[in-house]
């Protein structure tokens, strides 16, 4: 029997399009549909409907115990210590008449390494005081690694590493409201946070060793880009390599493995032999993406794969089985025809390519500023291609776009803009399309003069009052958003299921970079290129209706 609790309701409502008001047999239905179509995994369903105080409470009470614990050992330690300190004195005595009568070089070399091992032990290990103060604050189990014994702090320890969750926000970058609005940001359906200044930090120091790398005048050479750089970013670096988390995507699942393969040393040593810059830690990563998929108009509704490798994608699609009625005993079942049922579905990956300049003392800048600079600016080109591409690519040198579909439903317009042609448009794909998990990212799609005209259209000859209301800044049209590409025409206007829309990406962006030429040396600027790999199309073609003729 399937338990329905707040957050499965929640989550039901954001991705299954439950209505809030519905009632707890519409959300058993939906989401007993979603768990056998797969649409919603066991262990998901397991962590929604569990209750979050008990593991509060159940926390709470494990840390009391290990806070009553603490202080009992450390009363113990105390008369422990008061009844052995005479017996130690004794000892201390004894062990150095010993020593003094001992006259054998082998006895005296056997003590010198035996005193050499006990002071590096102690170096190591915290003291007596530093391990009673970690068990009264209910920390027994990790008394080894956290002391209160003076030590030097690491680089990553200086920067706030405090994060906070990344919602969409009320309008996208162009000022139109955005259809995942208050919900939590998802990449590959993980959820996406704020990055903190460590964050910050480490995406810097990357970006700053991609591009020392990149550099002609060090020809590719890994290791004396790593000679450039300063104490703090190798200590970066070195964190970033060894304990952070590494893209490991593969059969279209997002993966993570902690630190690069063989540490900082197989990274710096690398050379580019092994294509070492082509991977890229998850935390420079995210910070690119994050532009596009908070502020995009059309690449936060499509369906997002991850790859490891390749240039193309090869897949299938397949057509609809047919059954029929009337059987009696005695009579066979007619065969499907399974001519054409199973084609080819192949995606093409290319490459994106932006480019900025940098002034070379800009270089010298701290980590943090220089990581907020690169990923920003990476991130706001990316934001405007890939709504391109998905709108109108053209399927031969970047992902094919929803106008260049081939066997989209074309609605003729006749050159004018009406209520019954964007009917047209939005009846031109079937209502069987629409299912519940994916209804909410049907969108029409055109120019901002399109939708002016639209919302233009008045209630009769004589009436000037508006047929669509007076409500502009919606941007939507017959309860469904109106999303705004200036790179279509004024002709072109589409209604799709943007969630039927496959976008692969190779993550990990790769920088080249230039400071030769008249212009850059005279500038003292560095031309820093930054390359990424995308492919994607219109899964099929029924998902969309495309107008070639609306007015000019």
């Amino acid at each position: 029997m399937l338990i329905i609790t707040k957050r499965l309701k929640s989550w039901a409502v954001a991705n299954l399009g439950v209505d809030q008001e519905a009632t707890d047999d519409d959300f058993k239905k939906s989401i007993g549909t979603a768990l056998v179509e797969g649409e919603l995994t066991t262990e998901k369903y397991a962590e929604l409907i569990k209750d979050p105080s008990a593991d509060e409470a159940d926390e709470f009470t494990k840390r009391f115990d290990r806070l009553a614990t603490g202080i009992e050992n450390i009363v113990t330690l105390l008369k422990e210590d008061e009844e052995k300190e005479t017996k130690t004195e004794t000892k201390e005595t004894e062990t150095e008449i010993k020593e003094t009568k001992t006259e054998t070089k082998e006895t005296e070399t056997r003590t010198e390494q035996k005193e050499t091992e006990t002071s590096v032990s102690e170096t190591e290990k915290p003291t007596r005081m530093a391990k009673m103060i970690g068990e009264l604050g209910g920390l027994s189990e990790m008394t080894e690694e956290k002391t209160v014994d003076i030590r030097v702090k690491e680089a990553v320890e200086q920067y706030d590493s405090t994060r906070k969750s990344m919602t969409y926000p009320n309008t996208t970058k162009s000022g139109t409201p955005h259809p995942l609005a208050g919900q939590r940001v998802q990449d590959f359906g993980r959820s996406i946070d704020e990055p903190s200044q460590c964050d910050k930090a480490l995406a810097g120091a990357w970006a700053k060793f991609q591009i020392l790398s990149a550099t002609p005048s060090l020809a590719g050479n890994t290791q004396r880009a790593w000679e450039k750089l300063s104490d703090h970013e190798k200590s970066l670096l070195g964190y970033l390599a060894e304990k952070s988390d590494w893209d490991d995507s593969k059969d279209n699942k997002m993966n993570t493995r902690k630190g690069y393969p063989g540490g900082i040393k197989a990274l710096v040593d690398d050379g580019g032999a092994s294509g070492a810059l082509e991977a890229a830690p998850i935390v420079f990563d995210d910070q690119v993406i994050t532009t596009p998929l908070l502020y995009g108009e059309l690449y936060p509704l499509v369906t997002t794969k991850p790859l490891d490798r390749g240039r193309r994608v090869e897949g299938v699609e397949t057509g609809t089985v047919t059954a029929q009625w009337g059987g009696v005993d005695d009579t066979s079942i007619d065969l499907f025809d399974t001519t054409s049922y199973i084609s080819a579905f192949d995606t093409t990956i290319y490459r994106w390519e932006g480019s900025i300049r940098i002034g070379l003392d800009f270089l010298s800048d701290t980590p943090i500023d220089f990581g907020q600079h690169v990923t920003s600016q990476y991130g706001e080109r990316l934001l405007e291609d890939l709504d391109d591409v998905i709108a109108v690519g053209n399927g031969t040198t970047q992902p094919e776009g929803i106008v260049n579909k081939s066997g989209v439903s074309l609605v003729a317009w006749g050159g004018a803009t009406s209520i019954g042609n964007y009917e047209s448009l939005r009846f031109g794909v079937a209502k069987a399309e629409h299912r519940p998990n994916v209804k909410n990212t049907a969108v029409f799609c055109g120019t901002e003069t399109s939708y002016q005209r639209a919302r233009a259209l008045p209630v009769g000859a004589s009436d000037a009052r508006r047929l669509f209301g007076m409500d502009y800044d919606t941007y939507a049209l017959m309860e469904r958003a109106y999303k705004i590409n200036e790179s279509m025409n004024d002709t072109d206007v589409f209604y799709a299921i943007l969630a039927r829309y496959r976008m692969y990406r190779r993550k990990g962006l790769t920088i080249r970079t230039s400071t030769e030429g008249d212009t850059l040396i005279r500038r003292n600027e560095m031309l820093i290129v930054a390359m990424a790999r995308y492919g994607g199309q219109l899964e099929r073609a029924a998902c969309a209706a495309l107008t070639v003729t609306a007015p000019a």
